[in-house]
């Protein structure tokens, strides 16, 4: 078995198949040189300094070791062999496989005219980003997504002079909806962030701007593609022994019973893992409510769902004093939740949602009522 792709899936695709019972060869290929590492801490705790870089790692190295599977770090795959069953790399290397899983993640999205700037997905430009921050200098922020407001207010906490610069009416409108997004870019200004929107002109800063405009996937030739791998609940893509995992799939959910592209860890690790199991010959298709986190000052903002488009909102407790939520409603059913400081209520729904629960818009809203009493 080849993994191509030294994140969080490909680490995941291999635990899998130990999991399932391969007892054969796995090689994994990386083209950072570092062993796959928590990206989320890039925009949040690496960059304010309570997460050393030592805690990175996903895994010690001697596990790599004990699980049998060979790291080639440092090595970008150039050819993935459909025909010929051997990846080829970049330093003319091959490497043969039977099954292969292409785990390779996205890059970030470029601007024209913007090449200089800094974009954050990898831990050098983390180390380049915190340098400025810690420089305590003005910050230019293109983009009021997650990333965006991450920086925005670890830089702000820092001491910087941030400005942010987004094309939408509010931060993060397209996935929480414009009340939630409203809310958080009241807290971004009430913090000291110069936050602009439906802004139509950008800045061109030499040394001191962060483009932060969302991800483009990492696809291959030879492939179904459609904003991404287009591969099936158990991540198989549309040629024989090639499967695919993590940010570069547009998988499909049979919770959702569609093709849907998620672009954060958790799901990068847990579709990863069953991903791994399949390659190894198991029948449990990878079927959840994506899941995720983001830290913005005194904040936690969690959000189970895919991204989904919704009919209405309905809101649990006072929106703009946590802990509130938000749940997004298709067809009167709920298909996602927004939680700020209120992970309990975010962790009942998503299995609520996993589950196929039936759970009124009356009974979201009402803080009285226990959503665990809907999951018996």
């Amino acid at each position: 078995m080849v993994i191509v792709g030294g994140g969080p899936a490909g680490d995941a695709v291999a635990a899998g198949l130990r999991d399932a019972g391969f007892d054969g060869e796995i090689t994994l290929v990386g083209a950072e040189p570092n062993p796959p590492y928590e990206r989320p801490h890039l925009s949040k705790g690496y960059l304010l300094g309570t997460v050393p870089g030592e805690r990175l790692p996903l895994r010690p190295a001697e596990q790599y070791r004990d699980l049998g599977v060979e790291l080639v770090l440092g090595q970008r795959v150039v050819e993935l062999g459909l025909e010929r069953r051997a990846v080829e790399l970049a330093s003319g290397a091959t490497i043969a496989w039977d099954r292969l899983c292409i785990a390779t993640g996205s890059d970030a999205r470029r601007l024209p005219d913007l090449e200089d700037a800094l974009y954050l997905r990898e831990l050098p430009q983390a180390e380049r980003l915190r340098g400025l921050i810690e420089r305590r200098g003005p910050l230019d922020i293109v983009g009021a997504g997650f990333i965006g407001c991450e920086v925005a207010a670890v830089a702000t906490q820092k001491g910087c002079t941030v400005t942010v610069h987004e094309a939408l009416e509010e931060p993060l409108l397209r996935v929480l909806g414009a009340e939630l997004g409203g809310y958080l870019a009241g807290v971004h200004r009430a913090h000291g962030v110069d936050l602009r929107t439906s802004v139509a002109s950008i800045p061109r800063p030499a040394d001191n701007l962060l483009v932060a405009v969302g991800s483009v996937p990492r696809t291959h030739r030879g492939l179904r593609l459609d904003g991404g791998i287009v591969v099936d609940e158990f991540g198989r893509t549309s040629a024989p022994d090639v499967f695919a995992a993590g940010d570069v799939t547009k998988h499909f959910s049979p919770l959702y019973e569609t093709h849907i592209r998620v672009e954060h860890f958790q799901t990068a690790q847990r579709q990863g893992f069953a991903v791994g199991r399949a390659m190894a010959g198991g029948t449990s298709p990878y079927s959840e409510a994506p899941w995720f986190w983001s830290d913005q000052y005194d904040l936690n903002v969690q959000y189970a769902g895919a991204g989904l488009p919704w009919e209405e909102t309905v809101v649990r407790g006072d929106l703009g004093a946590p802990p509130f939520s938000v749940f997004y409603l298709q067809s009167g059913r709920p298909i996602a939740v927004a939680g700020v400081n209120d992970h309990h209520t975010v962790a009942r729904a998503r299995r609520l949602m996993g589950e196929r629960k039936s759970v009124s818009a009356q009974q979201l809203a009402d803080r009285t009522f226990d959503l665990r009493r809907a999951l018996a």
